[in-house]
């Protein structure tokens, strides 16, 4: 019994072929969004591997078997700015290459499902296409606006770096028998910019297991005082705004006790961590790096409101944030800025600060700690938030594996 496999787990259907999910951007199952695919297409009767970058802890070893999907991880040295990015995906590339090579020896694959960013899996499905076999991109990112967010729009780098990330962007979209979007606005720029067909493109909402989630948090009370934030720290993330936003907290005499807990990592953490000792704020900033649900849901169902200070960009502007569902399930609300896929996402749970600033964040969370009444008005609306859109799980994944059998049976 593999690694994570429990008795009472039900038999598999009769396999309807092999499908190999390659992702780059973090490793399997601290990914959710790809772990939670990889299950639910194994569950209904798939043979599933997935490889990707190896990780920390459990997660460093390089062949492995979990819940029965087969796991093949290469090393990789995570970088930054455009000279980093080269250094990290052009290994990265071609270790997926070697680990998909090696394991097409055990038999034909039906679907390469190829997970961004970066937009690097493309031709691989090209590669394959001759055996017959589909490529799926499943586009987590808007890397052509993400580039934007990161580096700008000025300058020769930075519109070599955008246009190249719009032809990379393409030219999954053309290779892709199917498309995975997941949310309107992701499905929208698949149809205008890349011409996506609509019987060709599916939207698979990002989701927890939300009666899990509900479970873990289940009997913990807010403790006074108590902020959250979960989710990757990345220079796109706007969490050094956060920082400083909580500076301006913890200067007021009745909050000088008030703690922000941290939950995530990622290429901005050591930067942050600095602006928080240079603040002066080390015993009212905690960093608690990644954890499971199981550990950082209790965190957060302990805060009284959760911040997603994520900052309007042309990126942030059109995508899921997955720290701002998390939140809704366990009925806590969430202080965000004003991005259009973020408002409607948490409606009514949301305090949306309208100027995207420092000050005007730290304004709205030392009013909303002052205020239990309306942090009981918003949680009662986050409660309620998920139910109102139908979003969970069950239902994204119930829609990829229909989308699949469509895919096999050529009827998209």
């Amino acid at each position: 019994m593999g690694r994570g496999a429990t008795a009472a787990r039900d038999p598999k259907p009769e396999a309807h072929g092999r499908v190999v999910i390659l992702v780059e951007n973090l490793p399997v199952p601290l990914d959710r969004r790809t772990w939670q695919e990889a299950r639910a297409l194994s569950e209904a009767g798939w043979d599933v591997t997935v490889i990707g970058p190896r990780g920390s802890g459990t997660m460093r070893c390089l062949r492995d078997q979990i819940d029965g999907i087969e796991v093949l991880r290469y090393p990789q040295r995570a970088a930054s700015g455009l000279a980093g990015y080269l250094a990290e995906y052009v290994p990265s590339a071609l270790l997926t290459t070697a680990w998909l090579l090696w394991t097409a020896r055990r038999g034909r694959i039906s679907v390469i499902h190829a997970c961004n960013p970066p937009d690097l899996f493309w031709p691989l499905g090209v590669l394959f296409r001759a055996t017959g076999t589909a490529f799926v991109f499943d586009q987590h990112d808007a890397n052509p606006e993400l580039s934007l967010t990161k580096f700008g729009s000025t300058g020769i780098k930075a519109q070599l770096l955008h246009r190249i990330t719009l032809l990379m962007e393409r030219a999954s979209y053309r290779t892709a028998a199917l498309v995975l979007a997941p949310n309107d606005s992701y499905a929208q720029i698949a149809r205008r910019r890349g011409r996506v067909p609509s019987d060709c493109l599916v939207v698979v909402r990002n989701a927890p297991d939300i009666d899990r989630y509900q479970r873990l948090a289940q009997g913990i009370d807010p403790e006074r005082w108590n902020v959250g934030y979960v989710g990757v720290m990345g220079s796109q993330d706007g969490i050094e705004i956060l920082i400083d936003a909580w500076r301006s907290v913890v200067d007021e005499s009745d909050l000088r006790s008030a703690v922000l807990h941290l939950v995530g990592d990622g290429e901005a953490r050591a930067e942050l961590e600095a602006q928080v000792a240079r603040l002066g704020l080390t015993g009212n900033v905690r960093f608690h790096g990644y954890l499971p649900p199981e550990s950082f849901v209790p965190i957060l169902a302990r805060c009284q409101f959760t911040v997603s200070p994520d900052p309007p960009t042309p990126f942030n502007d059109v995508s899921t944030m997955v720290k701002v569902l998390d939140s809704l399930v366990i009925g806590r609300p969430v202080v965000a800025f004003d991005l259009h896929e973020t408002a409607l996402l948490a409606g009514g749970g949301a305090e949306i600060v309208p100027v995207a600033s420092a000050a005007a964040l730290g304004e709205a969370m030392i009013g909303l700690l002052r205020s239990p009444e309306r942090i009981r008005e918003l949680a009662l609306c986050a409660t309620r938030r998920p139910a109102e859109l139908d979003i969970s799980w069950e239902r994204s994944s119930s829609i990829l594996v229909a989308a699949y059998a469509r895919l096999i049976k050529g009827d998209r």
